[in-house]
């Protein structure tokens, strides 16, 4: 293993595990729990079995958290029940809602049924959030301080708890549990014995309500340069805290998912059974079609000029992948500006004001490009204004399709990641072929 990059020599592994007895080598113990979860996802469930096995249990939780979605649903529907349990039972809140979310609700209900009464609670909690709000992935295992104790009492139970948070600060709830603000330990230190934590008390200015939208959240905690942030009810009652950390895997998760949909391919496990592989991807094909076949359609509509002018033919696909280039810069930009909170009513025309003036002059620049070397391929003065016009318009619509598009399937609830780049293929194919053929049949058939 090269401990600097953490990366495995996966072939050593594999040789390993064809060994049923043989244990892991000792350098093996130097992987942390994602590192794990990359090499599980690296192999078929019949190997993830093996090297389970061979595994420290105690890491089991965190790193079955740490597995991509659907690894996750692919390795617990072979992993044996009693070993679920066990590994649940004993993780943290957080671990336990991304283990049983990859379960059916059935095998779920069963494991609830099984953990202890405060961790039961903690979990129904969770769920009682949808997986979009921030209130199903705030960390309710938080110490906290009763806002009517004294500071020396307080100062005996952090001494003797083994659940603080890494923070100068702890949060302060009254006997109802609703949030009052946070106290420092500096405070704490400096205070008088019998003095009461609610005269210490520094409120927070910035707090999150449990059903604020998860993207919105993480880039909240992020600009705020705290370690966390409180998550409450509408009415003050604590839920938990939602820290940075939290916020970075949000965004991480959100850019793989980005990268991965450029493929239609979700986050399919690598060695997912055939079948449901390709019933996945059929789906995609099959929209993919349909769009194509309409891009036929409009070129079909002008058959006649295609015969007569053989040219247009071998320039069409110029006009198309220009405008798909123009629109997947705009949808990309886009998208990430909708993921960071940065895109809002108030500065989205501002938006496609600036991608339609690049758009501009790009197309300017790279139509009058192509209609010189049109017009020295074909001698044919028409043909490289028709394509120079079409390639602008095209552009330009493309620009203009690639802000709204995304901006519009997040208002219907569709991921933009996932459905964006078809969409917007669809608009820049048909626009494209019908502007330039639309043209050349007006110019060579009137």
């Amino acid at each position: 293993m090269d401990s600097s990059t953490g990366v495995t020599d996966l072939d050593e592994l594999l040789g390993l595990l064809e060994q049923e007895t043989v244990q892991l080598p000792k350098h093996f113990d130097e992987i942390n729990s994602s590192q794990w979860a990359r090499i599980l996802e690296s192999l078929t469930n019949e190997q993830r079995l093996r090297l389970w096995d061979k595994i420290d249990s105690s890491h089991a939780s965190s790193i079955l958290a740490e597995l991509h979605e659907d690894t996750l649903q692919q390795f617990l529907a072979v992993l044996p029940q009693g070993s679920i349990e066990k590994t649940v039972c004993a993780s943290s809140q957080s671990e336990a809602v991304e283990i049983l979310e990859a379960l059916s609700q059935k095998a779920a209900r069963r494991i609830i049924k099984k953990l202890t009464p405060e961790a039961k609670n903690r979990v129904e909690l969770s769920f009682s959030y949808t997986e979009e709000q921030v209130g199903r992935y705030a960390n309710q295992q938080v110490y906290t301080i009763d806002a009517n104790e004294k500071v020396a009492e307080v100062i005996a139970e952090i001494k003797e708890s083994e659940n603080t948070l890494a923070s100068s600060n702890f949060i302060v709830l009254n006997g109802d549990f609703h949030y009052q603000g946070e106290v420092s330990i500096n405070d704490l230190l400096n205070a008088k014995n019998k003095e009461k934590i609610a005269e210490l008390v520094h409120s927070t200015e910035i707090t999150l309500l449990d059903q604020q939208p998860l993207l919105e959240a993480s880039n909240l905690v992020k600009d705020s340069q705290k370690n966390y942030l409180p998550v409450i009810q509408s009415d003050g009652r604590f839920v938990g805290v939602f820290s940075i950390q939290d916020a970075l895997n949000v965004f991480q998760n959100f850019y793989e998912a980005q990268v991965a949909h450029m493929g239609n391919v979700s986050d399919e496990d690598l060695f997912s059974p055939v079948i449901k592989s390709s019933r996945r991807r059929a789906v995609w094909l099959g929209i993919n079609l349909l769009t194509a076949f309409l891009a036929s359609f409009v070129i079909g509509i002008f058959d006649k000029v295609l015969i007569e002018v053989v040219a247009l033919a071998v320039l069409m696909p110029i006009v198309a992948s220009m405008g798909g280039i123009t629109g997947s810069q705009s949808l990309t930009l886009t998208i990430r500006g909708l993921a960071t909170g940065q895109i809002s009513k108030g500065n989205l025309v501002t938006l496609r004001n600036k991608e339609f003036l690049v758009a501009l002059l790009n197309s300017c620049c790279w139509a009058v490009l192509v209609a010189f070397v049109s017009f020295y391929w074909f001698e044919n003065v028409a043909l490289a204004i028709i394509i120079a016009i079409s390639i602008m318009i095209n552009m330009l619509v493309a620009a203009f399709a690639g802000v709204y598009i995304p901006v519009l399937l997040e208002k219907f609830g569709i991921d933009p990641a996932i459905a964006g780049s078809v969409i917007l293929t669809t608009v820049t194919d048909v626009v494209g072929f019908f502007v330039f053929l639309g043209g050349a049949t007006f110019i060579f058939l009137s």
